[in-house]
């Protein structure tokens, strides 16, 4: 027999427990804390959570540096609509169904009038589906999905794989068809290529990854012309993930990972083996970076460490370099800009120690990225040191980037790098240190000088016009310029991408009454990029 808790954050501890390992949704079990402890909808899902508030405000800053808020904001929410409180805006909402796993309207305690609606019971008898893009899947739906009666009959484990997998797909394409949710196929095909990517995969033993990979592939033969060809894969590979985004490319790059790994651990020819190191480092490199724009950020943090393992052991300099400054991005975009600050310093050493100038240059790029990121965090005495490093690491870059030759060793590893994507990053530090007039001046230029084969790079460069023209109240430029990142985003549907839009119009809230911000909602709808 269990013991009685001896506090009531022992009983609330075992009650979230308990009911996780049940299957059960954080809305249920949000709704068993209001129903037992008596709590208002925000209250319960931080508490269902187990979450402080200092903790819910060190993940809001984690995914919204740039956005300030505190205990005391979060606590006059909670307190609403006492009178103690404040009411919670849209915005705000938003966020927090994204910290807690839920949707917005789960955290408000509104008054139900549908009684007074003739139709309303029928329309509960028929059962209705939620309009398309309206997803919201439970435990129960997915559970639901799932065959359930084992197939006939021994059979070989071949055989037997196949039929499972025939089985699987389809039970989701009967459901998606009932459900009538135009969306589902699309989420199942990006959770699918996640899950495919997730580090799991490099702990299966040599075996299965010999068979995941190629089988019958014979290390002794790798030549240079075999490891071009890998290469000439990965290259095509990520000009495909420049146009169309990650999910497109993504299983593509794990086949070569494991081919790879696989060719290493039967033993390549030792003339080659740090080719090969060197080849491997770049695919996991790519791999991070596909997981990045997939929102993965834990499996991209694995599988840049695992790439610069790969270039450490391949002796490879100018390898070493590019995996720390895509590293130092990912630390910073999760909201770690001290660390990103780390990785581009490794990065600038490793790129001249390479004698790369370019990779120099976008070493010192992505460190201006982490420095303007350190700024926004900064308390006031500490902000004009990090901001002059910021620009000192700008126009770093920009010496740097003017003085590389055609024959530059890291030109292969940065071919999207030049004065566009230079001045775009620019732009972003004067965004984040609070000159908008001045970031909006080179933002034209930058978007000019951005190669339209890099589809998401002019996304970007779109975004941090958008947000200049926000910062000074321009807001039918800013729904302008929104409008066309958007545009952009329904051709690289990189999730990372589509969540920066979302977050941008979030912050057009307070003018959602105006013409502007109405048609661009309508746009945005029309991209299914909001509901």
């Amino acid at each position: 027999m269990p013991r009685k808790p001896r506090s009531l954050k022992e009983e609330m501890d075992r009650v979230t427990a308990e009911h996780r390992e049940r299957g059960s949704t954080w809305t249920e079990i949000a709704q068993e804390y209001q129903r037992r402890y008596r709590l208002n909808a925000r209250q319960a899902f931080r508490e269902a959570h187990r979450y402080t508030q200092e903790r819910v405000v060190e993940e809001w800053k984690a995914l919204w540096p740039s956005e300030p808020f505190s205990v005391r904001k979060l606590g006059s929410w909670e307190a609403w609509p006492g009178s103690a409180g404040n009411e919670p805006p849209l915005a705000g909402l938003n966020r927090l169904a994204r910290i807690y796993g839920c949707r917005a309207c789960d955290l408000v305690d509104g008054e139900d009038h549908t009684g007074s609606d003739q139709n309303a019971n029928v329309a509960r008898r028929r059962d209705i589906a939620p309009p398309p893009g309206a997803i919201s899947l439970t435990f129960s739906d997915i559970r639901g999905i799932l065959p359930v009666q084992p197939l006939p009959g021994p059979m070989p484990p071949e055989e037997l794989r196949d039929r499972e997998y025939e089985r699987l797909v389809h039970a989701f394409t009967d459901w998606a068809t009932q459900m009538n949710r135009r969306d589902v196929l699309a989420l199942i095909g990006a959770a699918a290529t996640s899950a495919y990517a997730s580090p799991l995969l490099d702990r299966l033993d040599a075996d299965e990854s010999q068979r995941l990979s190629m089988a019958g592939a014979d290390p002794s033969r790798v030549d240079d012309a075999t490891l071009g060809h890998i290469e000439g894969v990965l290259r095509h590979c990520m000009s495909q993930e420049d146009a169309l985004g990650p999910q497109a490319t993504v299983a593509t790059v794990l086949t070569q990972q494991h081919l790879v790994v696989s060719l290493l651990s039967s033993g390549v020819p030792e003339h080659m083996r740090g080719k090969t190191l060197s080849l491997l480092a770049d695919i996991r490199r790519c791999t991070a970076w596909m997981l990045f724009n997939l929102n993965d950020f834990q499996g991209a943090d694995y599988h840049y460490a695992q790439a610069r393992n790969a270039a450490h052991q391949a002796d490879d300099d100018a390898m070493c370099s590019m995996v720390l400054a895509n590293w130092s991005q990912l630390a910073t975009w999760r909201g770690d800009p001290r660390l990103g600050v780390e990785h581009a310093l490794g990065a600038l050493a490793w790129g001249q120690r390479a004698g790369s100038k370019l990779l120099t240059a976008y070493a010192c790029d992505v460190g201006a990225r982490a420095y303007a990121a350190v700024v926004r965090r900064s308390a006031r005495g500490e902000r004009r040191k990090d901001h002059t490093r910021c620009f000192r690491s700008v126009d770093q870059a920009q010496r740097e980037l003017h003085g590389a030759g055609a024959d530059d060793p890291g030109a292969r590893l940065v071919p999207f790098y030049g004065e566009g994507q230079y001045l775009s990053t620019k732009t972003g530090c004067l965004l984040d240190t609070g000159d908008p007039a001045q970031a909006l001046r080179l933002a034209a230029t930058a978007a000019a000088g951005i190669d339209p084969a890099f589809v998401r790079n002019v996304a970007y460069i779109r975004l941090k016009t958008a947000q200049a023209h926000l910062q000074l109240r321009d807001i039918e430029e800013a729904c302008e310029q929104l409008g066309e990142a958007a545009g952009l985003a329904g051709r690289n549907t990189s999730p990372r991408l589509v969540r920066s839009v979302v977050e941008t119009r979030e912050r057009l809230s307070p003018w959602h009454r105006t013409r502007s911000v109405a048609a661009l909602d309508e746009r945005l709808h029309a991209l299914r990029l909001i509901a």
